[in-house]
């Protein structure tokens, strides 16, 4: 299946080396009634989109990570449940820190290849 990833306009999709989305279903509260009943009330399912990325040149990393340090970007990505594109604003939901690390003095960074994570707002 092909796909699709954009984060703002900055399209990785031909860069993939891994790439998942997940309906994240959680929980507002858990009401639990003097029968030792549990009854969730749930919160609007959040969508996750995970990735990684093979390995870029200097200008590539710089551009991604110029997008992800923005916190909230326009998500446009293929969802494989409907086989659909779909567009969503989505924050930062894993460490920039983790995922790039700085490639000398010069304070350029460069992408270490560890995975990404963009939760639905």
């Amino acid at each position: 299946m092909d796909v699709t990833l954009k984060l703002n306009s900055l399209d990785v999709s031909s860069i993939l080396s891994a790439y998942q989305v997940v309906k994240e279903v959680t929980y507002q509260k858990i009401i639990t009634t003097m029968d030792n009943v549990e009854h969730p009330i749930p919160a609007p399912d959040r969508t996750l989109v995970r990735f990684s990325l093979f390995p870029m040149t200097d200008e590539g990393a710089a551009a991604l990570y110029d997008v992800l340090a923005l916190r909230t970007v326009s998500v446009t990505y293929t969802d494989p449940y409907i086989g659909e594109e779909l567009v969503k604003n989505m924050r930062l939901n894993s460490s920039l820190e983790a995922a790039f690390g700085l490639k000398s003095v010069d304070g350029n960074r460069y992408y270490k290849g560890g995975t990404i994570e963009m939760r639905q707002n």
